[in-house]
């Protein structure tokens, strides 16, 4: 599990390894008042070292609470370790905001 924080949102991707498959699981949380005010966002995640692990969605959005999920029903080789860190960039209205996800 990756998780991290900028000024105006917060991460979290979970990594599951099982049967030499790895499936993915986001979800971003906007900390601010005005969840109204984003129509939708988009976001980047990345591995910070290696580039290996890379995924993005445009027009995401937001539930009532201010919070968006996500599974990648994509599987891939495990190529994630616990020594990774991951960024994710998030665009939002014309704003942009990236911040690093380590494992806890």
């Amino acid at each position: 599990m990756f998780v991290g924080e900028g000024e105006n949102w917060s991460s979290k991707v979970t990594v599951n390894q099982t049967d030499g498959d790895e499936t993915y699981h986001i979800q971003i949380n906007y900390k601010g008042h005005s969840i109204q005010d984003i129509e939708a966002f988009s976001y980047d995640v990345e591995t910070k070292n290696n580039g290996e692990f890379d995924f993005s969605q445009n027009d995401a959005f937001l539930n009532k609470e201010g919070i968006y999920i996500y599974k990648l029903s994509v599987s891939n080789s495990p190529s994630t370790t616990v020594k990774d860190e991951l960024v994710i960039k998030v665009l939002w209205n014309g704003n942009s905001e990236d911040f690093t996800l380590i494992n806890k």
